[in-house]
């Protein structure tokens, strides 16, 4: 192997790759922001990549901005220390179109969705596309709500048509262009689409929640439901138990040669993402609490037997709208006097309405008195964390 090393492998491919290595990580550290929309533009026929890259976003601070028909090119771009979305990378939306939308900007910004469908090709640009451009966020710049845009976009489109056909022919009326006569569609719907069917379309074409995140809303609650985020599930051994919560993707149902029922999907939370098995005696407890873009706590445990590590669904349930209880799961090397005299002060500390449950290994819980409730905060949390572990300490 070693004289191998010595022609195989010659010092000037090492110096090259050095070279590159230095070069990337110089980039990565000085012009991250430059550095991560190249990433995304070079991938952005390939919407698995192009999430890949924006979850890497995420985790180094980098703001994503949605895309916009006045703003946005074909590629990702920089602007103003963030990355705005680009249009290329819009479900089912050609390089064409893109291109067309570019030119026809040049005439001056879109005013309107009526202004857009005027002024670009519509034999490059369908009613797919437009549909698409509304529902990734892309006049919402432009003061109008996509739950008015899609209600109007059909008359928008038609009528936009017979202009150009109009024009085209060079059918003139006694008044003159017929441009000056058409009155612009005007929404007869107000307010915007609810929040659950706006995200989850949103990601349909987008395939990342760009303007919001359906976990926003629990942003508070869900660091005392769950043990951790799914980040932190890297390098833990298998069969840990996990409780952890986020937003339930691509959920698939089938059936085993058996005539079981079973179920698999992606937990997303802020931090990253992870497949869910769900055997067939966890989809019978489970069944009616799966679904697509649900936002859900889940418990179970690390399977880490695989390269891609999985976890297997013990119970899966809604969040809740307010906190009954807090859990503490005492095992046999934690159970000493100092640490149960030491978790009795922080009780009686953050003393409140919720009740206390203690899990011991082969014994039943045990509910404490009602003069050591407690009321659900963070800091009790992590202090009890320090107590008993992380993993064992969580409010429901």
């Amino acid at each position: 192997m070693e004289s191998f090393a010595g022609y195989g492998f010659n010092k000037s491919h090492s110096a090259a790759y050095a070279m590159i290595s230095y070069e990337t990580a110089y980039l990565k550290t000085h012009y991250p922001v430059e550095y991560m929309c190249a990433f995304l533009s070079s991938v952005i026929d390939n919407q698995d990549r192009v999430v890949f890259y924006l979850k890497e976003c995420q985790k180094m601070q980098i703001q994503v901005l949605p895309p916009d028909i006045n703003e946005s090119y074909e590629n990702f771009t920089v602007a103003g220390g963030k990355i705005r979305f680009g249009l290329g990378a819009i479900k089912n939306v050609g390089i064409n179109a893109v291109k067309n939308i570019v030119e026809s900007r040049k005439q001056g910004a879109f005013t309107s969705l009526f202004n857009f469908c005027q002024q670009v090709d519509l034999a490059h640009i369908n009613k797919r596309m437009v549909e698409n451009f509304i529902l990734a966020g892309c006049f919402d710049s432009l003061g109008i709500t996509r739950k008015q845009a899609l209600s109007i976009m059909d008359e928008c489109i038609e009528l936009a048509l017979q202009i150009k056909q109009s024009q085209s022919s060079q059918q003139l009326s006694l008044f003159g262009d017929i441009t000056s006569m058409v009155e612009e569609p005007r929404p007869r719907v107000k307010g915007e689409l609810e929040s659950k069917d706006l995200l989850s379309r949103e990601k349909e074409v987008l395939g990342f929640f760009v303007s919001a995140n359906p976990l926003d809303e629990h942003r508070d609650i869900l660091p005392l439901l769950t043990t951790c985020q799914v980040a932190d599930l890297e390098g833990n051994v298998n069969y840990t138990y996990v409780r952890v919560a986020g937003t339930v993707i691509n959920l698939t149902r089938r059936v085993s040669r058996r005539g079981d029922s079973y179920a698999r999907f992606i937990l997303e939370d802020l931090s990253g993402r992870m497949e869910v098995m769900v055997f067939p005696s966890a989809y019978r407890r489970n069944a009616d609490n799966l679904e697509s873009d649900r936002v859900v706590v889940m418990e179970g445990y690390l399977d880490t037997r695989e390269e891609q590590h999985k976890i297997s669904l013990r119970r899966v349930q809604p969040v809740p709208s307010d906190i009954k209880e807090l859990n503490i799961r005492i095992d046999d090397d934690n159970d000493t006097s100092d640490k149960r005299d030491a978790m009795l002060k922080l009780i009686k500390k953050y003393s409140g309405e919720q009740e206390v449950i203690l899990h011991f290994p082969g014994r039943r819980a045990l509910v404490l008195n009602d003069n050591l409730k407690v009321r659900p905060h963070i800091e009790l949390k992590e202090e009890l964390a320090l107590l008993f572990g992380r993993e064992n300490i969580w409010f429901a």
